[in-house]
């Protein structure tokens, strides 16, 4: 073989890396994310709640304010984020329409492009978005600001879940629910795309860092995770790496036969106990 026709050959090869690469760039932004509007099929959801507009450098945003059951002032609060094909209503369905307890408020963020919102989504205007969100709440809800300075929590699906964690580390939680949690999105895309394109991911967040800050922090929080053995999207040995980490502040429940998608339904009862603060059985 020539070594013209060897550098043919190598020329071709980076230049197909090189389109694999450019799209991957492209691209990653509608992998990671797959926003979604209302429809009138939410319509109940939304009478449910009190709707806090704020903006942010996406523009306008809309996440939503749930009260709860009670006509008392909350004694805690709930921030609560979804998976990324989910919308904040969606919370409603397959969980608090399910949970009893009236002295809790729950707040569900809605991602910027999602729902009623403005703009892209990537962490960091998930971050600016979420903490302006928070912002205008305690602006308008004295008793919540209040309640929320020693009951603040947070839960997070997928990668609702890192969200959480970001938000944590910010923010001083007594409790995190962790359902089905990836270890960062750099291994998801390793896990996705594969090497080397895993290495041009432009949108990172890991979750053994937020951890690893949070577990720093006094007075130490209560985490507890959630992961099903059937999750083929992010597998539990995702959520068991997180856990063996922090064997002193995660408490680690697996759940059988449950998958990705069913965690939230199938696994309720279990988060809501978590909630409650009762033991986990």
């Amino acid at each position: 073989m020539s070594i013209l026709t060897t550098l043919f050959k190598l020329s071709g090869a980076c230049c197909i890396l090189g389109v694999f690469a450019y799209g991957f760039l492209s691209i990653q932004q509608r992998m990671i994310y797959h926003p979604r509007s209302y429809n009138t099929a939410y319509d109940n959801s939304l009478k449910k709640v009190v709707q806090i507009e704020y903006e942010t450098g996406q523009g306008k945003q809309i996440s939503f304010f749930y009260k709860g059951q009670s006509t008392m002032p909350p004694k805690r609060l709930w921030v609560m984020f979804g998976g990324n094909g989910s919308l904040a209503l969606d919370w409603f369905d397959r969980f608090l329409d399910h949970y009893s307890d009236g002295s809790s408020a729950y707040f569900l963020i809605e991602y910027p492009g999602y729902g009623k919102c403005e703009g892209n989504t990537s962490p960091s205007s998930i971050a600016q978005s979420t903490d302006t969100a928070l912002e205008t709440l305690f602006k308008r809800y004295e008793a919540i600001q209040m309640a929320s300075k020693t009951q603040l929590n947070a839960i997070g699906h997928s990668l609702g879940a890192a969200i959480a964690l970001d938000f944590a580390s910010r923010h001083p939680c007594q409790k995190i629910i962790l359902l089905a949690p990836f270890t960062s999105l750099a291994d998801m895309a390793k896990r996705v795309v594969g090497i080397p394109f895993c290495y041009l991911l432009t949108h990172h967040l890991d979750n053994h860092d937020r951890l690893l800050e949070i577990a720093q922090k006094t007075p130490q929080c209560k985490v507890y995770l959630f992961h099903g053995t059937n999750d083929a999207i992010i597998p539990v040995n995702m959520g068991k790496q997180l856990a063996d980490s922090f064997p002193s502040l995660i408490r680690f429940i697996e759940l059988p036969l449950t998958d990705h998608q069913t965690i939230i339904t199938r696994g309720r009862n279990k988060i809501f106990q978590a909630m409650d603060g009762e033991r986990v059985r």
